[in-house]
């Protein structure tokens, strides 16, 4: 099995970098290193078996993976690429949500 060249948006790494800093800010280290190893796990399924993740729109080849209740990760694939486009607030208006 082939796996996948991961390939982050600038939009889908400030998102996470701003998920780092509200964690830091309003929790602590050990809740932001939790979500961070969630985040590599879920990562790394989707780069295993993109397949198993339900296209959210089709006509751009949107994936959504869910990796917790609060978060969700929205990718793309391609022949030899997974591209992350965005992380996703779950708790928020899913109306704010531009892919």
């Amino acid at each position: 099995m082939l796996i996948k060249t991961l390939l982050w948006s600038t939009r889908a790494l400030a998102e996470y970098e701003g998920l780092l800093d509200y964690l830091l800010d309003e929790w602590n280290e050990e809740i932001a290193i939790r979500v961070t190893r969630e985040l590599e796990e879920t990562i790394q399924r989707i780069q295993d078996a993109p397949e198993q993740f339900p296209v959210l729109l089709k006509r751009k080849k949107v994936r959504r993976a869910v990796m917790s209740p609060q978060t969700s990760i929205f990718f793309k694939v391609s022949k030899t690429e997974v591209e992350i486009i965005s992380l996703f607030d779950n708790r928020q208006n899913p109306g704010k949500r531009k892919l």
